[in-house]
């Protein structure tokens, strides 16, 4: 991808962003895909939007979309989630973003993360670091007594597993949030607003950008993308180094 179609990527992912708000604004037609799993017309309608400029622009590129399934291609393939934090966007919280990434060869090659509602804007390339509203980013651990990581509830895992996550979590001294959108978390992960995240079971369109924005700023995570990942999705546990392994020890029993 060259320079100019990186920035015209940019460009229509902000307006992707506020095409969305302006859906949401002028009121939803929401349907239900399974319990507490809802999809609106501005999830379809903004992948559309975003899956049709790629096929002009990258025409050798495939594309996984969450509302429209996987388009094989013959170089790398685009992976969209076009409004995670579905629930969080039609109950007019501003907690919730577009996540966009880019693979190829099995490396996340590219990843955005734009949330309108809280103008931010995340940027990154492989081997080119991460980017807030075009400012770098680079993690730095916390002290042990002050770590605070988020925790996402995937609903194919059990709810006993959360819960013993959880208590396990606290019980080791640390603090936790969770916030309904578990991309938009990576990303503030990446910003340094917490220091890991772990959720059970990601699809790839919400983990990918966020992983590769916290890999740039000088994090590490779980290799999402070993075992058929980018279909079928895989646990996810991403963060400063120092919070990363702690936790792993920590989950060590709910990490295969």
């Amino acid at each position: 991808m060259t320079e100019q179609q990186q920035q015209a990527l940019c460009t229509l992912i902000r307006k992707a962003g506020a095409r969305a708000q302006a859906l949401r604004d002028a009121g939803l037609n929401i349907e239900n895909k399974g319990r507490q799993d809802f999809v609106s017309q501005a999830d379809v309608l903004i992948e559309q939007e975003i899956k049709n400029w790629l096929k002009i622009h990258c025409p050798q590129d495939g594309f996984l979309g969450e509302e429209s399934g996987l388009v094989e291609g013959e170089r790398g393939i685009w992976v969209l989630d076009p409004v995670d934090g579905t629930t969080n966007f039609i109950l007019g919280m501003d907690y919730w973003c577009l996540s966009l990434a880019w693979v190829r060869q099995n490396v996340i090659e590219l990843g955005i993360i734009y949330a309108p509602d809280r103008d931010e804007f995340f940027f990154a390339r492989h081997g080119q670091g991460a980017f807030l509203n075009g400012k770098p980013l680079k993690l730095r651990e916390p002290s042990p007594e002050r770590v605070v990581i988020g925790l996402g509830r995937s609903s194919r895992a059990p709810v006993s597993l959360y819960a013993q996550t959880l208590e396990a979590v606290l019980n080791d001294g640390m603090e936790y949030r969770r916030f309904g959108a578990g991309a938009l978390m990576l990303a503030h992960v990446a910003a340094g607003q917490i220091h890991a995240y772990y959720e059970q079971h990601m699809n790839s369109w919400d983990a990918l950008a966020g992983l590769l924005l916290i890999a740039e700023a000088g994090g590490v995570s779980n290799a999402f993308l070993a075992g058929d990942g980018l279909l079928r999705g895989n646990l996810v546990l991403a963060g400063c180094n120092g919070v990363h392994e702690r936790l792993m020890a920590l989950l060590a029993d709910g990490i295969d």
